[in-house]
């Protein structure tokens, strides 16, 4: 999560400096983007506290699922697709170069997926409250 959101962050102020919005506009849209990931924390963990282990599944599924779809959306429609679009630099390079990058990617997600310590719903997530307990 800290390396997309850090991917996020340096795409959009690169975004903005090259598109030459005014410094205004660059500090406004940075502290929107800025603010909305400790906001997403809090709806997170409101999430979890109020749903039971059923519905926090589905809930974390259509989150994770609407997550991804934005991520891939502004990655080869607003990042990618406008680089394969100027010539002065060789396509074939280009296509490695993001080859190389999803297979370098990939690779380092599938050992983080092996280490047992990142199972998120196992140990980031709180237990339910037990609710007959002290009843």
């Amino acid at each position: 999560a800290v390396v997309s959101t850090q991917s996020t962050g340096f795409a959009l102020g690169l975004k903005l400096f090259v598109d030459k919005h005014t410094f205004k506009q660059f500090v406004v849209s940075l502290s929107v983007f800025v603010i909305s990931c400790p906001v997403g924390i809090v709806v997170g963990m409101a999430v979890v506290q109020n749903f039971t282990d059923v519905t926090l599944t589905k809930v974390v599924f259509v989150l994770k699922a609407l997550a991804t779809g934005t991520f891939i959306q502004v990655t080869f429609l607003e990042i990618v697709a406008p680089e394969f679009s100027h010539r002065h630099i060789n396509q074939l390079y280009k296509m490695a170069m993001l080859t190389f990058g999803l297979i370098f990617i990939s690779l380092v997600m599938y050992s983080i997926h092996d280490m047992p310590s990142t199972d998120f719903c196992k140990n980031f997530l709180p237990k339910p409250l037990d609710h007959s307990v002290g009843l």
